[in-house]
C-alpha cells in the first residue's frame, strides 16, 4: 500500500486521549497502519473492540514502528515514557520520534541527545481543538530535520493543515508557547469583552458571531460561539497554567524580560475561579 509514490509508515501511537484519539481515527480512515500503546487495559480493550490495533508494551511499539507519535500532556509524561518505559531505547535506526507535546524546547533535544543512533526526533506542537483534528485541521508547527518531515507529511496530511517548518529542534515549542502566551492575553481581553456585552444585552454567542465577520475577531472569542466563556475559560486553565510556567522558565533561562504580554498573562495564576 502506498500514498501516490511513498510507502506507508508504520506509526505507533501513544496518548489516544481527547487530542489523539481522532488523530488515530484519521490515519486508521486513510489506511495508515497504526499500532496504538495505552497502559490501562480497559482504554486497551476499548481500541480492540473498535478494530485499531495495539500493543502490550511501549517496547513492543516502539521496536515494530517506523515513526513513534506521542501526543500526551506534559514533559513529564514524556520522560516517563520515553526512559522509563523504555520506549526512546527500543526505537530502530530510521525511525522518527515525533512529539506532538507542549513543553520545554529542551525536552526534544534531550531526547535527540540520548536517541539510539539513527533515530531522528521530530518537536511537533500543535494548535487546534479535537473538531480541527476531525476535519483535518490541525497546525502543526514542525521543528526539526525537514527529510524526516517529508517522509511523515502523508501520514501528517491525514488530520493536519497546514504543516509549518519553523526551524531546528526546539524551535517548535518555542513558536507554540508564543502562541499560547498570545492566547492566553486574548482569552482574558475576551472575557472581559463577553462580560461586558452580556451587561449591555449582547450574548456571548452573538457577540462572537458578530465579532467574527469584524476587526475585534480572535480565535478567543470566536470559542464562544458554541461555549459559555467561564467555563470554557475554567477548562482551558490548567494548561494556559502549565504553558505559561514553561515559558516563563524559558524566557528566565535566557535572560529575557516577557514584558507586558508576561503580565497580562498573570491572570490565570491568580485565583483558583475564572472571572472576567
Amino acid at each position: 500500500m502506498v500514498f501516490g509514490e511513498t510507502k506507508l509508515v508504520r506509526v505507533g501511537f501513544v496518548g489516544a486521549g481527547q487530542m489523539g484519539r481522532p488523530m488515530v481515527d484519521r490515519m486508521v480512515a486513510a489506511g495508515v497502519p497504526v499500532t496504538v500503546y495505552a497502559r490501562r487495559s480497559e482504554h486497551r480493550a476499548e481500541l480492540d473492540a473498535a478494530g485499531v490495533s495495539t500493543a502490550d508494551s511501549a517496547v513492543s511499539l516502539a521496536a515494530g514502528a517506523d515513526a513513534v507519535i506521542v501526543c500526551l500532556y506534559a514533559d513529564a509524561q514524556v520522560r516517563s515514557l520515553m526512559f522509563d518505559d523504555g520506549l526512546l531505547g527500543a526505537m530502530q535506526a530510521g525511525s522518527v520520534l515525533v512529539s506532538h507535546v507542549t513543553g520545554s524546547p529542551a525536552v526534544p533535544r534531550d531526547l535527540q541527545a540520548s536517541a539510539p543512533a539513527g533515530v531522528t526526533v521530530l518537536d511537533v506542537p500543535i494548535s487546534g481543538t479535537a473538531d480541527h483534528i476531525r476535519r483535518g485541521e490541525l497546525t502543526l508547527m514542525v521543528g526539526g530535520d525537514v527529510a524526516a518531515l517529508e517522509r511523515l507529511r502523508p501520514v501528517f496530511d491525514t488530520y493536519c493543515d497546514p504543516i509549518l517548518h519553523v526551524g531546528g529542534l526546539g524551535d517548535g515549542q518555542r513558536v507554540k508557547l508564543l502562541n499560547n502566551l498570545v492566547f492566553t492575553v486574548n482569552l482574558q481581553t475576551a472575557l472581559r469583552a463577553a462580560a461586558l456585552g452580556e451587561s449591555m444585552g449582547v450574548p456571548p454567542a452573538e457577540l462572537a458571531r458578530v465579532l467574527g465577520e469584524c476587526s475585534g475577531a480572535s480565535f478567543a472569542i470566536d470559542l464562544f460561539r458554541h461555549a459559555d466563556p467561564v467555563a470554557l475559560a475554567a477548562g482551558a486553565r490548567p494548561y494556559l497554567v502549565k504553558d505559561v510556567s514553561t515559558i516563563r522558565d524559558v524566557a528566565a533561562e535566557q535572560g529575557i524580560d516577557l514584558g507586558a504580554l508576561g503580565e497580562l498573562a498573570e491572570w490565570v495564576f491568580e485565583s483558583s475561579e475564572i472571572r472576567p
